[in-house]
């Protein structure tokens, strides 16, 4: 979304490129066992679901003896590195919007399978209290009272190409605002406390939804396309050499409820690790399936 997307500002560009890359080679051309290699590397966006579901896993396999680093890093960079193998695995695969970077690295990575059991879905999002606006074509009328602009999230989001597509295919006046997405939404929170007007990009699944009154604006070109589906993805040489962790995260799976009470612990919390701790501690059930079917 890939909602899509962050929780804490994250770096671009070609230092971060090469930050990644300059870990590869170890793991790439000396592939250990999952007995004897427990260093497994995630890869992340700030993006509410890859957050959460990064730090659960986090947790889990540090319980099961692992050394996990964690990665923030934006779209482009992060896909090169699972492509080297400076990043094991990555969970927050949207398709059919990252298809670009599935194809461009397909001969390295592999499919973990879709772990998120409901659709996705992208786009222009308003407040409900905005009931003149309710389609994308209405921004043109209404430009100036949101400024002129619809708040985005971080450059390397596919949904901010596709936001500019958008303003571009339905004509609109207005400036797509580059951001992050903890920026975006401390920008709702005070537009919405306030009952201003305000245009922000937005996806499902995204914890806003409960927190806010919230609705698409209607997209009958189609720009943002249909639902779609969240998966895992991971250096094939990695997945390999670490059978038995693939093998957990192939069996992974989350419901919308169960992905909404997870961001809602760490919303409450107002700590990721205390609130993923939370959640496993209320859903113990759930997650032995992951480690025993």
């Amino acid at each position: 979304m890939n909602t899509k997307k962050q929780i804490i500002t994250g770096f671009t560009g070609a230092f971060l490129a090469a930050a990644v890359l300059a870990g590869c080679g170890a793991n790439a051309s000396n592939p250990a066992q999952d007995s004897g290699d427990k260093n497994i590397t995630i890869g992340y966006v700030n993006w509410t679901e890859d957050v959460a579901t990064t730090y659960l896993w986090k947790d889990l396999l540090t319980e099961k003896g692992y050394h996990v680093t964690l990665k923030n890093l934006s779209l482009g960079p992060l896909f090169s590195g699972l492509s080297e193998n400076g990043v094991n695995v990555f969970f927050d695969s949207w398709l059919p919007e990252q298809n670009q970077y599935i194809g461009k690295y397909s001969e390295n990575i592999e499919n973990l399978g879709q772990w998120y059991t409901g659709d996705t879905k992208e786009g222009f999002v308003v407040p409900s209290y905005m009931k003149n606006v309710n389609s994308i074509a209405d921004l043109k009328q209404y430009a100036a009272n949101f400024n002129n602009q619809i708040v985005g999230i971080d450059p390397g989001a596919v949904e901010m190409q596709l936001s500019q597509k958008a303003i571009s295919d339905y004509g609109l006046p207005l400036k797509l605002v580059e951001s992050s997405a903890p920026a975006m939404l401390s920008s709702l929170e005070r537009a919405y406390k306030e009952q201003k007007p305000i245009v922000v990009t937005l996806w499902s699944p995204h914890w806003a939804f409960t927190k806010y009154h919230l609705k698409y604006l209607s997209d009958p070109k189609e720009v943002f396309g249909k639902a779609g589906r969240i998966q895992t993805e991971a250096n094939k040489t990695w997945v390999t050499s670490h059978p038995e962790a693939a093998k957990w995260l192939k069996t992974f799976k989350l419901t919308p409820g169960q992905l909404g009470t997870l961001e809602e612990d760490i919303n409450q919390t107002n700590s990721t690790e205390r609130g993923v701790k939370k959640w496993i501690h209320d859903n113990q059930s759930v997650i032995n399936t992951w480690f025993h079917s």
